[in-house]
């Protein structure tokens, strides 16, 4: 990643331009109000040395103001007027008639202002601030002074505020800087552990911090989603595993057979017998793969199920009848208790399950035993298959529906049993929206339990 395009630099560039635009409004506001203050004191001066020259020019009694050339100032009227050491201030006298009355030393050409119906008038010529005050009798007196000295203070005045505002910002882009990196230290973090697992170290997690905020929560649930992404992976490496060893051993039967009889001359009943062999062998390789692709259909979402009514004590009655023989001939008592539960779902694949649950029970049990087949429907339908055999262990109740998962695998083998059939129960009733759990005890039996969506049936 550019190191541009990085949220520290993203984050630091806003607060960076947040605290640029501030600094550079407080310091226009605070210029201009410095600016504005000392244009204001210009202001009180003029004015009070305007005062001084009316009163100059005051005429005595008995005398015409136009009589009245030079003021009569003070001393220290002279001395404001004068204004030594800094910008020195100049007037203007006309008469009402626009003939100049009186007039500075100075060397300013000025014109008579045009009269206006204020009394008094502020203004800015060139660099020059004038007052200009109008009298009943059509006098005009106007006072001024240059700014040089108040614009050159407004100008030291921006540089000190830049210097300032240049200072403050670095000072606050070091601050964001070191915020920032705080803040995204935890997904740098994340960054590093999301490689470490990339890499295929599973086992890595997320330092979560402290206190408790936005980012340990997403740090959490990224761990929860690590721990789940390393048993989904754990669970397939294993799944790949043993659908590897057990493909192994029907192919290594069919190789052996395939080579013994082309080895060496054998009877009609050997071939026939090496051929039965093979037969037996490809069919659980086809029933393991039948299997395979279910889970995979499963797994994928792809597998479509029929959304019809039906009713499990149907079902289970037709899986009953189908399967009485087996628990017959292990002269097995098979009870049924079957009263109406309706459902929708796909009557197949239902059936399937019902017929896996039956004929484990009927494996499980050993003879003179009881078979139990209940269905019954209170807020869900339900189809239970109980049975007086061994039972299972507490400790393998848990593992019970992972895939290629048995109790005993040797007896398991025995009967041809792959550890997929409780496995596809399962993803089949998840995939009607239903569950299927068990209880069992030691010396007891086993009872396993179907259930879905119950649906009312109008008549």
């Amino acid at each position: 990643m550019k190191r541009r395009h990085s949220i520290r630099v993203r984050l630091l560039g806003y607060i960076g331009l947040l605290l640029l635009l501030v600094l550079a409004g407080f310091g226009y506001v605070a210029w201009q109000r410095d600016g504005a203050a000392r244009i204001a004191a210009v202001d009180r001066e003029l004015e009070q040395r305007l005062n001084l020259l009316i009163v100059g020019y005051r005429p005595d009694a008995g005398q015409r103001p136009r009589e009245t050339s030079e003021p009569r100032l003070s001393p220290r009227a002279l001395e404001l007027l004068a204004n030594e050491g800094g910008e020195p201030f100049y007037y203007r006298v006309w008469h009402g008639n626009g003939r100049m009355q009186g007039r500075s030393g100075d060397a300013h050409e000025i014109s008579r202002p045009a009269q206006t119906a204020h009394g008094k008038l502020l203004r800015m010529r060139s660099e020059f601030r004038e007052l200009v005050h109008f009298t009943p009798t059509g006098r005009c007196f106007l006072v001024g002074r240059g700014t040089r000295d108040e614009r050159a203070a407004m100008r030291a005045d921006a540089l000190s505020l830049a210097a300032i505002g240049a200072g403050v910002l670095l000072l606050g882009l070091a601050l964001a800087w070191w915020i920032a990196s705080r803040v995204t230290r935890p997904l740098a973090q994340v960054s590093r552990t999301a490689k470490q697992i990339a890499t295929g170290d599973l086992s890595r997690r997320i330092p979560v911090p402290k206190p408790e905020d936005e980012l340990s929560e997403v740090a959490s649930v990224l761990n929860e989603t690590f721990a789940r992404l390393e048993d989904a992976f754990a669970r397939q490496k294993q799944f790949t595993a043993d659908a590897s060893h057990e493909l192994r051993t029907p192919v290594s039967l069919i190789l052996t057979h395939a080579q013994g009889a082309l080895l060496r001359e054998q009877t009609p009943a050997e071939y026939r017998e090496a051929l039965a062999d093979c037969v037996s062998a490809a069919r659980r390789m086809k029933t393991l793969i039948d299997a395979l692709l279910d889970f995979t259909r499963f797994d994928a979402g792809a597998e479509t199920l029929a959304r019809e009514p039906c009713d499990l004590a149907e079902l289970a009655g037709d899986c009953a009848k189908q399967l009485r023989p087996l628990a017959d001939a292990k002269n097995q008592r098979l009870e049924m208790q079957l009263a109406p539960a309706p459902c929708l779902g796909d009557s197949t694949r239902l059936a399937q399950v019902i017929t896996n649950l039956l004929t484990n029970a009927i494996q499980h049990t050993p003879a003179g035993g009881i078979i139990t087949l209940r269905t019954h429907r209170d807020d869900s339908a339900r189809v239970s298959i109980s049975d007086t055999g061994e039972g299972i262990a507490s400790e393998q109740l848990p593992r019970l529906f992972e895939r290629f998962h048995r109790t005993d695998a040797s007896r398991a083998r025995a009967t041809g049993g792959l550890g997929l059939g409780l496995a596809i129960c399962k993803a089949i009733m998840k995939a009607h929206g239903g569950d299927i759990t068990v209880e069992s005890e030691i010396g007891k039996g086993t009872t396993f339990t179907a259930t879905l969506p119950a649906i009312t049936v109008t008549k």
